[in-house]
């Protein structure tokens, strides 16, 4: 598959079932761009999730970890909008292992990327809440 918005190259993967609720879409999946990590909604993800440090390596080991992460993704374009479910889904990719902040810290850091977002400025930003 390839983005939307950049034409990069995608990966899809399983939405956790405990985060479907947060998200804008209610699909079980989604698709993750490996350049400007744009997320958007699929009908049909595979079975298995795959390694998110293929995208970057500011993605935790542990693919539970980095489908949450890539959920939150999803959500910062617009943080006034979508607080709570930010809140929800930075918890809950918590608990799985993974540390939010570093996460984004690791991703402004990583030049491979080309973000549709400001990554410096999220980040400041989730710190005022998480």
């Amino acid at each position: 598959m390839s983005c939307q918005r950049c034409g990069a190259e995608t990966v899809a993967f399983r939405v956790p079932e405990a985060l479907g609720e947060y998200l804008p879409d209610d699909r079980p999946g989604a698709e993750l761009c490996t350049r400007c990590l744009a997320v958007a909604p699929v009908d049909d993800p595979p079975e298995e999730n795959p390694d998110f440090r293929t995208v970057s390596d500011a993605f935790p080991p542990n693919e539970e970890a980095g489908a949450a992460l890539a959920c939150l993704l999803a959500l910062v374009e617009s943080l006034v909008l979508y607080r709570a479910e930010i809140e929800a889904v930075a918890t809950d990719a918590e608990t799985r292992g993974a540390d939010v902040l570093l996460f984004f810290e690791r991703l402004a850091a990583d030049d491979s990327l080309e973000p549709f977002f400001d990554v410096e400025r999220r980040t400041r930003q989730l710190e005022q809440f998480l």
